[in-house]
């Protein structure tokens, strides 16, 4: 390929090909080198139109590996120059040199080669581009193979080619490679031989079907291939064998031996839309609550009662029979809801009592402003206080004395919110002596001693028995912590208990008494 070299600021002209039957143009612009100007028309004829102009977006010229940061340079046999290619598995390659391991084989019938490490199901042309253990198995009518051992999953063309004598054959047998297969419930078949039930389902007009057993919910085409009793409920992607009772596989309603088919655009299930019957909608139940259910298998929603307590599905009241459908705490998942005060809520509607405290998730609860009533905001509460953890939209109304929640100073009625660093809340105080604090704002009386091992601290005058980290908080100048974080002012006469010489007026610490 040749580019212009100016960039792609502008429109690009076309490049033409007279390929056979039809022409073809290329259109195209590479980053670095430019718009395209030239193509080598014998290969790019050769090529899908996704392949080409990918490529002209992609190349990477090179004269030498030295040009491909540890990948390959990939000339033609007689050309000045290649493209960089990783030379790893599927990598474009010309012979062995260009892949960093493995080797260089044909993967199409068009001559079109690509490196390949010989691994099971790699490409292969013959059995020397295979890995130990491994045989090269070819098509009838093709030199492109597959590397394989007879495993499960691995290439064939007959039934001795696999493990367990189970080669289940490809759509085009004569330029395509089969698959050992194991014959079990939902493998893939072409004939009963290749099942250990020894039943193939499968329709009239295809080739290719799936192991079946004909017993209850098994795959089927047709009645026969369903056990006595069943017959097969055929839709457009296939059926299943039903004996048409409640909770079995339909189509329609005639599959049914009573009731209705509840159906949607995959599945369908016989139901008389009792509370844990099957449903699509609404209509299908009873008591005209059809809500989804979370299972490996068998029907995707199910007819509730929509009592309060059951789950619903998001945002639907319809779902419950007092059309309260809450979002609940954790946010996992949808309840039918009671709407009393402290109950879940998603909509102001849903409180019988109060209103809703609504978080922006789509969760609240119901509150009538009381001190210890759920709130997001102040006017949600009869104190005007809304105390909230940080990070959190949720908070509870508090009157602002001393000892409750707050997150602020503005929450207190003493205006006072000891908040300690790191906590997403604090607790409202005085300020006085033995006050709870975190800084020295927090205190209209003494000093802070915080603690940060502790995580609290106390407004202290430095008098003995008082509160103290360090000896400094003391008049005495001697805190005795016993080892711990906090402690308490001490005088530090002899006799007085101490674990260092600083809590000793003497400055000797001598057996844990100072001296």
């Amino acid at each position: 390929m040749t580019y212009t070299g100016a960039g792609c600021g502008s429109a690009c002209s076309s490049v033409r090909c007279d390929c056979d039957p039809f022409p073809a143009s290329y259109v195209g612009c590479h980053a670095e080198l430019g718009c395209l100007s030239g193509v080598d028309c014998d290969v790019a004829c050769e090529w899908d139109l996704g392949d080409v102009v990918s490529c002209i977006g992609e190349y990477d010229p090179c004269t030498s590996d030295a040009d491909c940061d540890g990948g390959r340079c990939v000339e033609d046999v007689g050309a000045s120059s290649g493209a960089c290619d990783h030379g790893l598995s599927g990598a474009s390659c010309v012979d062995d040199g260009d892949c960093v391991t493995g080797h260089c084989v044909a993967v199409a019938l068009d001559g079109r080669r690509a490196c390949s490490t010989g691994d099971s199901n790699e490409y292969c042309n013959d059995t020397d581009h295979c890995g130990a253990s491994l045989t090269c198995v070819l098509p009838p009518a093709s030199f492109v193979g597959r590397c394989g051992a007879g495993e499960l999953g691995d290439p064939c063309t007959r039934a001795a080619d696999c493990e367990l004598e189970i080669c289940v054959p490809p759509g085009s047998p004569a330029t395509e490679l089969g698959t050992c297969g194991d014959g079990a419930e939902g493998a893939s078949c072409s004939d009963g031989s290749e099942c250990q039930s020894g039943l193939c389902s499968k329709s009239e007009a295809s080739s290719q079907g799936v192991c079946s057993n004909g017993d209850l919910d098994s795959v089927c085409y047709d009645d026969d291939q369903c056990d006595d009793g069943l017959t097969c409920a055929l839709g457009s992607f296939g059926g299943r064998c039903t004996s048409g009772a409640v909770g079995e596989p339909c189509v329609e309603d005639g599959d049914c031996q009573a009731g209705r088919c509840a159906s949607d655009s995959f599945s369908g299930y016989c139901t008389e839309g009792a509370v844990g019957e099957p449903c699509s909608d609404n209509d299908d139940c009873q008591a005209g609550h059809c809500t989804r259910t979370f299972t490996s298998g068998g029907p995707t929603n199910t007819c509730s009662d929509g009592a309060i307590g059951r789950p619903c599905d998001r945002e639907d009241d319809a779902d419950c029979a007092e059309g309260r459908c809450t979002k609940d705490s954790a946010g996992a998942g949808w309840t039918c809801g009671a709407g009393g005060l402290g109950e879940r809520c998603s909509k102001p509607e849903h409180c019988v009592e109060g209103e809703c405290a609504l978080e922006s998730d789509g969760g609240g609860i119901c509150t009538d402003g009381a001190v210890g009533s759920a709130c997001v905001e102040d006017a949600q509460c009869d104190s005007n206080r809304c105390a909230a953890r940080a990070g959190y939209e949720l908070g509870t109304c508090t009157e602002g004395a001393v000892g409750s929640l707050c997150l602020e100073d503005a929450d207190c009625v003493s205006e006072l919110c000891a908040l300690s660093p790191g906590n997403s809340s604090g607790t409202c105080t005085e300020g006085l002596l033995k006050s709870a604090c975190a800084d020295q704002s927090d205190c209209v009386e003494g000093t802070c001693a915080y603690s940060t091992g502790l995580g609290r601290g106390e407004c202290t005058d430095g008098e003995l028995g008082s509160f103290c980290v360090t000896p400094q908080q003391c008049a005495s100048l001697h805190c005795y912590t016993g080892g711990n974080s906090a402690g308490i002012c001490a005088a530090g006469e002899p006799g007085d208990d101490c674990v260092r010489d600083e809590d000793c007026a003497s400055g000797v610490c001598g057996g844990y008494y100072c001296e």
